[in-house]
């Protein structure tokens, strides 16, 4: 992958360089092998180039053939393919930039369904005098905007944005971030004027009369399976054989981040077909970690060479680096290790291919599967009723039984479920208030009563209701819900900025359009089998794996890290000097933190990393 950077400047002034060149300089960890800047008139482009694809300086962007413009971030994993369909072009290159910029001068922004990969590219056509912006199908490749009445700039990351302007702290990017542990799809970032620009989106900019058409190019959609399902098995295997095999082709190293779980196996599986010798990254949390001894196992199956990564409480020394590298905040101090797997694969590779996004192709989160089982018992009027007095009555410590979560099983866990279930008359409010962090009673007491008296009502729930509304099915709606708003989005993003933030580009073959559309188009009993991800084991020749909810703070020596990253960050100094939280709140927390409770360590966790976030961005936060 690469970094871009472009500039449009709407009242035809012309672009400043100097701009120009300092938004480049911050992507320089995007793209170390290659720089170059290009201004046209009243538009500006700069890109930082991750050489992975024909490394030489003739593939290099802003790339051009006199007129038109490409900066393109990505893989088109089909490029051969439509390569071999652009018979009128005569090619100089043999890298997928050039394919890219020669299908959209053929077929513009019809392109975009014909393509296979991960992106986010800016093209200029001069002739018909506009402006194409895309971004791929899941967000894989990342992309802001801030847009003025005189300018709109656009960049892979929020750190270049920064460079025009402060910007002022969005109140209801706040609260988002305190309700769901990170940002959903709703274009927010915790900067003012600051969005996402969305995934599977376009648009297309007239320069002439400066209008901007914004249009949806791709979205899940479910619908009966096309064929015999018993065949379906035969049928993933070929299209996750051909996803690997595309996402394996590069002119450098290719290797893979390996945990031993159901989704990098079958990752490992498919590309131990093409590839003969593989080097491996496993993240080692302890002697007896059982992620490792999956991997150990592995080797008895498949030749390849692991590389075991100890992970050291010493990496919290690199806190303000990971969430400065991270830029939106995610609550789960998780976000250390996968950190500190790139930093050390970085030293020999420079792709990866990782199992992000199989638990969300495949609703493979225990919390999906959990709640639609809630939901089962809730249609059923005395199951119903059995397990409401059940929930009344049953004291915690036994509720915790069921609790694979790390971390103890008290009263506050106990109260969720409770109120999980007294709503599941509204399904999307039941699922809301159990993927929540701090509910709708809790916010307000979170914050500073000054913060307050600017801040939205609550949380964005409408976002969530609406794409929870968009289907027949309840299943259908948990799924888009975890695929378009939650936690794929965040996964997506920890992959690429700490895959980049050491010049690694992350590939993720699970989140294809070709898996996520077989995934989508199967029938629910294939799906929530009582075989979880049963596709992905088959693929793999494998027996099915006890799912296991991970948290570095299920060990004593991670928990006393979080209070001792409690008491650095989230003392009353700081707080009162941000002006956000409340001091009173966060101390409530931090003692509740310390007895174990599951939810209590979540809520901790959110406050530091805010906290984290603040600090290190603060001088960029317009007051």
């Amino acid at each position: 992958m690469c970094g871009i950077v472009g500039i449009w400047s709407k009242r035809g002034r012309p672009v400043d360089k100097d701009l120009l060149s300092s938004m480049q300089l911050r992507l320089k960890h995007r793209g170390p092998d290659a720089e170059r800047i290009l201004i046209r008139d009243n538009l500006g482009f700069a890109h930082s180039r991750l050489k992975i694809l024909d490394l030489s300086d003739n593939a290099n962007q802003p790339f051009t053939d006199g007129k038109d413009v490409l900066i393109f971030n990505g893989e088109i994993f089909n490029y051969k393919e439509l390569k071999r369909e652009l018979t009128s072009f005569e090619f100089r290159t043999t890298s997928d930039t050039e394919v890219l910029f020669r299908a959209l001068q053929e077929w513009d922004v019809t392109a975009v369904d014909k393509i296979s990969g991960q992106f986010a590219f800016i093209f200029y056509n001069k002739d018909h005098s506009t402006l194409l912006i895309a971004r791929d199908h899941v967000g894989i490749c990342p992309l802001y905007t801030c847009e003025t009445d005189d300018y709109l700039y656009i960049a892979s990351e929020i750190k270049p944005l920064l460079e025009v302007k402060k910007f002022p702290l969005d109140p209801q990017g706040v609260f988002d971030y305190f309700a769901y542990r990170y940002n959903i799809q709703n274009g927010l970032t915790l900067f003012e004027g600051i969005r996402r620009f969305a995934p599977s989106h376009y648009w297309q900019i007239d320069l002439k009369d400066k209008s901007i058409k914004k249009n949806r190019y791709w979205r899940l959609k479910f619908g009966d399976y096309d064929g015999r399902i018993e065949d379906a098995q035969d049928q993933f295997n070929r299209i996750l054989d051909n996803e690997i095999a595309s996402q394996s082709v590069a002119d450098v190293p290719v290797g893979i981040y390996l945990s031993g779980g159901i989704d990098s196996r079958a990752l490992l599986f498919g590309f131990s077909k093409k590839v003969l010798e593989i080097n491996s990254f496993t993240v080692s949390f302890d002697q007896d970690d059982p992620d490792v001894q999956l991997v150990n196992n592995l080797e008895k199956e498949i030749c390849f060479n692991k590389k075991l990564i100890s992970f050291s409480p010493d990496l919290f020394d690199d806190i303000e680096d990971i969430v400065f590298s991270l830029e939106e905040p995610f609550a789960d101090l998780i976000i250390c290790a996968n950190y500190f797997l790139p930093k050390n694969a970085s030293e020999t590779l420079k792709v990866v291919l990782s199992g992000e996004g199989g638990d969300e192709a495949f609703m493979g989160y225990d919390h999906q599967r959990a709640f639609m089982k809630m939901n089962k018992i809730g249609d059923s009027g005395l199951l119903r009723n059995f397990v409401r007095i059940m929930l009344s009555i049953c004291p915690p410590r036994l509720l915790s039984m069921f609790n694979s979560y790390p971390g103890a099983f008290g009263s506050e866990e106990h109260a969720r479920i409770k109120h999980v279930f007294e709503k599941l008359n509204s399904p999307c409010d039941a699922y809301i208030q159990l993927i929540s962090l701090y509910d709708d009673v809790e916010m307000p007491t979170l914050f500073d009563r000054s913060f307050l008296s600017h801040a939205p009502t609550g949380p964005d729930r409408d976002t969530i209701r609406e794409t929870f509304s968009q289907d027949q099915h309840l299943w259908q709606s948990v799924m888009r819900l975890e695929i378009e708003q939650l936690t794929l989005i965040v996964n997506l993003l920890k992959q690429d900025r700490f895959s980049m933030r050491f010049s690694i580009e992350g590939r993720v073959p699970l989140v294809s359009r070709s898996v996520l559309d077989f995934a989508s188009a199967l029938p629910v009993e294939k799906l929530l089998h009582k075989i979880n991800k049963e596709y992905l084991l088959n693929y793999s020749n494998s027996k099915p794996l006890l799912k296991r909810p991970f948290s570095i703070f299920a060990s004593p020596i991670y928990a006393k890290i979080i209070i001792d990253l409690m008491e650095k960050y989230v003392n009353r100094a700081s707080v009162e000097e941000c002006g956000i939280l409340s001091w009173e709140t966060a101390n409530q927390i931090t003692e509740r933190m310390k007895k174990g409770g599951m939810l209590a360590i979540k809520k901790a966790m959110a406050l530091v990393v805010f906290m984290i976030w603040w600090k290190v961005f603060r001088t960029y936060i317009k007051k």
